[in-house]
């Protein structure tokens, strides 16, 4: 078993001046670094956020038509239109992810019973993100057959 000296532990190297010369380098890389860092970490952030509103945004326009595409004794494009505007309006309330304001989709509604007997709900809202991904427009849009 080998043993360390107490004395001999406490001897360390003598700097040379090339080494006392680097000693604040370190921290001038990572000035330099640091906001490209931040940068790319927040872009990352605000990118996923404004994915994940694009993913709310196409379940609610879905939730909105299938509402809307239900089959209901009496219809008429109101009665559908209300329904589908309902729907796609509580699945975005608490939903939608905003550094801004609150989020309130643009609700578009186009149904044609007699002709192709189609349903298209269609939904934008203006994305406000961090300073990387700002002002982006976001929109999603289903069409489903009525019932």
């Amino acid at each position: 078993m080998t043993t360390m000296r107490a004395r001999s532990a406490m001897h360390q190297a003598k700097t040379t001046k090339h080494a006392q010369s680097q000693k604040g380098s370190v921290l001038v890389e990572f000035a330099l670094i640091l906001p490209v860092f931040l940068a790319l970490l927040f872009g990352a952030i605000s990118f996923s956020i404004a994915l994940y509103d694009k993913t709310v945004l196409t379940m609610a326009t879905r939730e909105g038509a299938r509402a809307g595409a239900k089959y209901v004794a009496g219809r008429t494009n109101s009665i559908t239109k209300s329904s589908a505007t309902t729907a796609v309006t509580n699945a975005c309330q608490n939903n939608l992810i905003s550094f801004g304001s609150a989020m309130t989709p643009n609700i578009t509604f186009n149904a044609d019973p007699i002709g192709d007997g189609k349903l298209t709900v269609s939904a934008s809202v203006n994305y406000t993100g961090l300073y990387v991904v700002s002002g982006l427009s976001i929109s999603a849009q289903t069409t489903m057959m009525l019932e």
